[in-house]
């Protein structure tokens, strides 16, 4: 297995704690987004439930989360956030080989073991049609299918970042999540975009998938939720079963639709019967169709299982009407700070996420569901493009970010800046051997608010103003 920094991930250190948000990483780092925030919080995993609801506090005893469901019920837009978890390298997704081979020379010289053949068999790496100096890795032959085919389109940022990059994984992590510049941001821009359009009474319109709250929808005002799978989804009372389990958790249910006037009561009433509604969400997403058979594999994959879910959510009908579900968010499977023995695990891994990708399309499709959903895939960073002793390397800067949909428009934002050494003609490297940004993660976050969720990136993304947007749609 590859080694990786000692708890480089947030999801490694711990989880959200009821009032504190997420935990501090480490001393000197930024408060992660969502830590500190002015809200109530309620775990419920002591109820076996697998589930939690963030943001309760907004939710005032006068509305009913039921009818507030029923009333909201709505097909909005989605924007689906996929987080590949420690700087991938993408030197590896998109090699610096192809047709054209300007790159090589460097490439051979910077990565002789990362990009020889041993590590990115040629033979079965297509070029990428977009820049033929570069390559799909076999693992990510999913994703070339996607951009090849006709169902969807891909816009792909082949090195994005942000200026003088941190090279931190909690700080790069920080500021794609907060959507700014901004150690101290304690929102996610995700989290205000729900805060201004979203309701104060209905936790399933932002859902994080994997039972931890993502920092990228951590909001100040309304309720997300956070869920672990929507399979055996259920509200069990502990340490009771049969007659006895279904009379408490009934009687449970009732007393959180019962009307109080002590404000902390009305809190955990309003939170129980927001969780017993997510129980009937999720169950009613049970019932929606199950994908073809084999579209997720045999046995699907733990992303393919959760993206297996999130397609199912979307397809769920509550009286003919989609649930009103705007954001969700997700990790990749598997790490990726690969600071050495990279080739034990990146290719298993990034095949296993990519797989998932094209089969979640495939099955959004089916659905008749493909036309409301945009997909963005990140990392917060790449690696360096020079390799270590160990089989692996370093934190970087610039990166590779995909987005994806079927009203994307394909092309490139920014393009691949190349390997030259600094100082050269036409050089690619930063001074200290980093691949330098041709496109600014918030770019393409503000383009996501403005040009799909129809929504004035100012108000959301700060200092966002003078920054060109990218053109994804």
């Amino acid at each position: 297995m590859h080694h990786h920094c000692q708890n480089y991930a947030r999801s490694k250190a711990g989880f959200a704690m009821p009032g504190a948000g997420l935990p501090v990483i480490e001393p000197g780092m930024p408060t992660p987004a969502g830590t500190g925030l002015t809200r109530r919080s309620l775990a419920l995993r002591s109820l076996g439930l697998g589930m939690a609801v963030y943001g309760a506090g907004a939710m005032t005893n006068s509305e009913r989360v039921e009818a507030a469901i029923n009333d909201a019920l709505a097909e909005h837009k989605v924007v689906i956030s996929i987080f590949f978890d420690g700087g991938w390298d993408a030197l590896s997704v998109l090699a610096p080989f192809g047709t054209d081979h300007k790159h090589e020379a460097n490439a051979a010289k910077l990565r002789p073991g990362l990009s020889g053949n041993a590590a990115i068999p040629r033979a079965q790496a297509k070029v990428f049609k977009a820049d033929p100096s570069l390559s799909w890795h076999p693992a990510a032959t999913a994703l070339s299918d996607l951009w090849d085919g006709t169902d969807v389109g891909m816009a792909v940022a082949p090195a994005v970042g942000y200026p003088n990059a941190n090279q931190s994984h909690f700080t790069s992590r920080h500021f794609w999540e907060v959507g700014a510049l901004d150690v101290g941001g304690t929102t996610g821009w995700m989290g205000r975009y729900l805060d201004q359009v979203g309701r104060p009474d209905l936790p399933i319109q932002g859902i994080s998938m994997g039972g931890n709250l993502s920092p990228m929808q951590a909001t100040a005002n309304v309720p997300v939720s956070a869920v672990y799978d929507i399979a055996n989804y259920s509200y069990d009372y502990p340490h009771s079963w049969g007659d006895m389990s279904d009379a408490a958790t009934r009687a449970l249910r009732g007393l959180g639709a019962r009307a109080t006037a002590d404000a902390q009561l009305a809190t955990a009433r309003m939170v129980t019967g927001a969780s017993f509604q997510l129980v009937d969400d999720l169950t009613a997403a049970q019932s929606a169709a199950a994908p073809a058979d084999g579209l997720y594999g045999s046995t699907p994959t733990e992303m393919g299982a959760r993206l297996r879910d999130t397609a199912r959510l979307l397809d769920t009908r509550i009286s003919g009407s989609s649930l009103p579900i705007r954001c969700i968010s997700m990790s990749a499977q598997g790490g990726y700070d690969t600071h050495s023995n990279e080739t034990d695990s990146f290719a298993t891994d990034l095949k296993a996420n990519c797989d998932a990708i094209k089969a979640f399309w495939q099955d959004l499709k089916n659905r008749g569901q493909d036309d409301r959903v945009l997909m963005l895939v990140w990392s917060e960073f790449g690696r360096r493009p020079e390799e270590n002793g160990s089989g692996g390397c370093d934190h970087g800067a610039a990166g590779t970010a995909f987005v994806i949909g079927k009203n994307v428009k394909q092309g490139l934002i920014g393009e691949f800046p190349g390997l030259k050494a600094a100082g050269s003609t036409d050089s690619g490297l930063s001074d200290d051997g980093n691949l330098r940004n041709t496109s600014d993660f918030r770019s393409i976050e503000a383009a996501v608010l403005e040009q799909w969720l129809d929504t004035d990136a100012t108000a959301i993304l700060p200092g966002i103003a003078g920054i060109p947007r990218a053109q994804l749609l």
